[in-house]
């Protein structure tokens, strides 16, 4: 390799290094953004908690609508994924957990998909029927924003268009650690709000309260709450996975990149070192034919 080819690649290379190095940065700042929304839901969830808690028995008695389970025709699937790239396989993993878990559920009935993100709407563009989308929000979803797509499935469950509606995200445990997680939204099942209550655990006793106008009427007004922040809870998740997976992806290029420059600079100077030994042997032979 030439020594002006070494030099251009090493130019190319450290350009590239130094734009993964910002975007590493700019991701873990992020992530601790979406994070930091997470903690500042935190009353909210405590107090959602704690109703439910104190309706343990109306939840195992299944008395609401959004219990009930019904004859399934139609299946809506929700798949979360991101409007961008460069963030290694965190798209790639939630697709491919959908579509195998999709196939099984046409077994059940007709499966509708609802794409949340770019990434998703044009994976399933190019392959099925998409009638409902949502995307372009950026890096960070608003409450607002979630709120739409939860008032939709309420009512989409209500008026008996989808008997079953599930949501595929990726659940944020740690910065090396998102897991692509499937829930089951509608009919609610006890299992979602027992792994809610685990999380929420205060340690506090439940109490005793009459509940009027009755268990049922209660419920039917406080699961679709549960519902909505829900749903901002995994989309939020799956923008903190989002910004994980990309400061890693970005990590892990800003290391090649700089292995790659290193191997470069010793291709450089083994070049330069070649072409001052060629010189100087040149230079000898000159001066020798000269005498």
């Amino acid at each position: 390799m030439e020594l002006k080819e070494v030099k251009a690649k090493i130019g190319s290379v450290k350009n590239i290094s130094d734009i993964t190095g910002a975007l590493e940065t700019f991701s873990a700042l992020k992530m601790k953004k979406t994070q930091k929304r997470f903690s500042e839901s935190k009353p909210f969830a405590e107090e959602m908690a704690r109703m439910l808690r104190n309706m343990k028995k109306a939840l195992r008695e299944g008395r609401s609508i959004f219990l009930e389970k019904r004859n399934v025709k139609n299946i809506l699937v929700c798949v979360v994924a991101s409007d961008r790239g460069f963030c290694g396989s965190f798209n790639s993993n939630i697709l491919k957990l959908a579509d195998k878990e999709i196939e099984e559920m046409r077994k059940e009935g007709e499966v509708e998909i609802l794409p949340i993100g770019k990434k998703a709407v044009n994976h399933y563009i190019k392959k099925e029927r998409i009638r409902y989308s949502f995307s372009g929000v950026g890096d960070y979803w608003e409450f607002s924003q979630t709120k739409e797509i939860a008032d939709f499935l309420i009512k989409s469950f209500l008026t008996d268009k989808y008997q079953k509606i599930y949501i595929f995200y990726t659940h944020f445990h740690s910065s090396f650690l998102q897991k692509p997680t499937k829930v089951q939204l509608f009919p609610s099942r006890s299992a979602t709000i027992k792994e809610f209550l685990k999380e929420e655990d205060n340690g506090e006793v439940n109490k005793n309260y009459i509940l009027e106008p009755s268990p049922k009427v209660i419920l039917d007004d406080i699961i679709p709450v549960f519902v909505e922040y829900l749903i901002y809870q995994f989309i939020l998740s799956a923008n903190t996975s989002e910004h994980s997976a990309r400061m890693m992806a970005m990590r892990n290029a800003s290391d090649n990149a700089k292995e790659l420059l290193e191997e470069l600079r010793l291709d450089y100077n083994k070049a330069r070192q070649a072409q001052i030994t060629s010189e100087v042997s040149e230079i000898s032979s000159t001066k020798e034919a000269m005498e």
